[in-house]
């Protein structure tokens, strides 16, 4: 293998790649540069569909397999060099006893093909990267090489992103099953965790963050004299106060029954806390200030900087809601 390719190569292997088709579409680029013209192609092998989609192609020619191009899985060339029933370097097909047989090889009269399957660890191959022309003899074992490992990039890249993906649907499930039902929040364990990664950012003097404990005030006497369901409704309606009130950067959850916390990250001081707090007692009582009950919303505050855990922080937030109202601690 030239010096080239594996230049080439080892500058494609040092990317971080932000997605497959980032990953793809240089791994395409890398082999329209050393291989012989033709069309490259990298294309799934979908099993459950039994299609072979074409999902990017460098080069010219054969237009039945440019970018978006679908074909019965059956009749693609790859399909069958996966399964093994056919060689994965030919200069002629048209003398080949399975490909000569393809609609493709017929309609566009294809001669060299080479290719590689995209196998991923279990085994299964997912899908191909290979090269087509009408020309006879185009490719070598040179070239067979230069897929092998352009198959085998893919394919780490293909199961990193399948992995990606699996770990962001479980951690969807976990926060549906620890996220509060009522409000929608996540409830304090998970609350405490962005917590302890914001007193760490905060210790590190890259930000500065308060936590805040919200309560309202009323909710006891609400529960005790109309019931369960309309102390949910109080509950509610202020979760809904707090989340249509934080920025997108800052973080609340339902800490406890009764207490919301929120994390205002990256705040202006004590003089930003104070001046979020009193939005959102403003925007509690215009939602629930004509209710029959008696309600208001008190609020402790504490800087993450003075903090010696999460843990410490949330409770010395929620430890000056039953203080008396300060400027910078609870008010009613």
């Amino acid at each position: 293998m030239s010096d080239a390719v594996v230049s080439d190569f080892a500058e494609v292997c040092a990317h971080s790649f932000a997605s497959l088709g980032d990953a793809v579409r240089s791994v395409l680029d890398l082999l329209d540069r050393q291989l012989p013209a033709g069309r490259i192609v990298f294309a799934e092998l979908n099993y459950s569909t039994e299609e072979y989609r074409v999902l990017d192609a460098r080069g010219e020619g054969i237009d039945a397999l440019c970018a978006g191009a679908r074909i019965p899985l059956r009749d693609s060339f790859c399909a069958q060099m996966a399964t093994d029933d056919a060689p994965s370097l030919v200069g002629r097909a048209t003398k080949d006893k399975v490909y000569s047989k393809l609609p493709l090889c017929k309609t566009s009269k294809v001669e060299s093909y080479v290719a590689a399957p995209v196998e991923l660890s279990d085994g299964i191959r997912v899908a191909s990267v290979c090269a087509v022309s009408t020309e006879r003899d185009r490719y070598d074992w040179r070239h067979q090489d230069i897929l092998r490992i352009a198959a085998r990039l893919l394919a780490y890249e293909w199961e990193h992103v399948t992995r990606e993906g699996k770990l962001r649907r479980l951690q969807q499930q976990q926060r549906a099953l620890t996220g509060d039902p009522l409000t929608g929040m996540p409830l304090r364990d998970a609350f405490l965790e962005q917590l302890d990664r914001e007193l760490h950012l905060t210790h590190r003097g890259i930000t500065e963050s308060y936590v805040l404990a919200l309560k309202p005030l009323g909710i006891e006497e609400a529960r005790s004299t109309s019931g369960d369901a309309v102390a949910d409704l109080i509950l509610q309606s202020t979760g809904e106060v707090i989340l249509a009130d934080v920025r997108r950067s800052d973080i609340a959850g339902r800490v406890s029954d009764d207490t919301f916390g929120v994390i205002l990250v990256g705040c202006r001081g004590i003089e930003g806390a104070d001046a979020f707090m009193s939005r959102l007692q403003g925007a509690f009582e215009r939602k629930l200030g004509q209710r029959p009950e008696k309600l208001a919303l008190a609020c402790g505050i504490e800087r993450l900087a003075e903090a010696d855990s999460a843990e410490a922080a949330l409770a010395a937030a929620e430890a000056a809601l039953s203080s008396e109202p300060v400027a910078s601690g609870a008010k009613p």
